[in-house]
């Protein structure tokens, strides 16, 4: 069919923004800037491949470069919200095993994430699930504020848990100051901890405030005088008309009547709204109604995408490899039981 695929350099890196911008699924974490911070202040070895069909751009792939025991292979960019591989609206799925031969000529495997589940039907290596998450997100054409508001049930609390923060004085502010950031950073890192979660150095949250405008990035603290309850940190992309709440920073030492989260979600959504996006994502996420966090988004109207992920084995030595350790874990999970 005339694909080929290229590495993205600096020659052809504003067609490649250029795709991400006009795909309606294109995100902030598609673009060449983002590549670049996760390169630099995380030293991440990336190989992001633009797919083309003869002159044409039909789709972008960002992708991590790793190597499993003596294997190369590609996964899905760390750290990133989304990064599932986009490709152009009129892109035939009975083609993607052909640009799968493509990428097993240099690599023994590759990691992919995918939005359209029809795909999958045609992976004609040796593949097999990995992650079983999505993405939350509201779609505030189809939900305002005030339906959200009008939707929380009374029964939960949601409207108390905001109104509490306006009734005790607490204030929610823009940040710009390395100095804020510090503590953004401090109570980012305790809640991790809390739900032990991986933690991204200090130096990458600096990293953000001196790369991204107010235009591109939005930090919020929630606080009363000198205390502090929680902060968000907020990427934008325009072009999509979505804003991400990415970091959440709560003070999990306030007493159990405060719900700082409610407060700066709800803060954030209504100024997404005021400043004309579409949509707001709330995080990647997995599946789970009883899941406290995933509860509190669709508490917000956040619905869930599912993402379609897929291992795709282009060696014999990898298929073997893989079964190898599948019987390794199931052996691990007996013995547990």
């Amino acid at each position: 069919m005339g694909y080929s695929i290229q590495e993205l350099s600096e020659e052809n890196a504003e067609a490649w923004d250029e795709f991400n911008n006009r795909c309606p699924e294109g995100t902030f974490y598609h673009t060449t800037k983002w590549k670049s911070t996760l390169e630099n202040a995380l030293k991440i070895d990336l190989k992001y491949w633009i797919l083309w069909k003869e002159q044409k751009i039909v789709g972008i792939f960002p992708l991590r470069h790793r190597t499993i025991v003596f294997l190369n292979g590609l996964d899905p960019i760390p750290y990133s919200g989304f990064n599932s591989i986009l490709l152009d609206h009129d892109f035939n799925p009975r083609d993607l095993n052909e640009i799968l031969a493509l990428f097993a000529s240099k690599y023994a495997f590759c990691l992919l994430n995918m939005n359209n589940k029809t795909l999958l039907d045609h992976i004609g290596y040796n593949h097999h699930p990995t992650d079983n998450t999505g993405n939350m997100v509201l779609d505030l054409q189809q939900k305002s504020p005030d339906s959200v508001w009008e939707n929380f049930p009374a029964r939960k609390g949601q409207r108390k848990f905001i109104r509490r923060f306006d009734e005790k004085g607490f204030e929610i502010r823009e940040l710009r100051r390395q100095e804020d950031v510090k503590t953004f950073y401090r109570y980012y890192a305790e809640n991790l901890i809390r739900i032990n979660a991986d933690i991204l150095p200090f130096t990458f949250f600096q990293k953000l405030l001196e790369t991204y405008s107010q235009d591109e990035m939005r930090v919020t603290l929630l606080s009363k005088g000198d205390m502090y309850a929680g902060g968000l940190l907020t990427f934008v992309h325009p072009a999509s008309k979505t804003a991400y709440f990415q970091y959440l920073s709560l003070n999990r030492s306030l007493p159990n009547t405060y719900h700082p989260t409610y407060a700066l979600f709800w803060e954030g959504l209504n100024w997404a709204w005021d400043n004309g996006y579409q949509k707001v994502s709330f995080g990647r996420q997995n599946m789970d109604p009883n899941n406290a966090r995933f509860r509190i988004k669709t508490d917000f109207g956040a619905e869930y995408l599912p993402i379609y992920s897929r291992a795709v084995l282009f060696s014999k030595t990898t298929s073997l490899l893989y079964q190898l350790k599948e019987i390794y874990r199931g052996s691990q999970r007996e013995q547990n039981q």
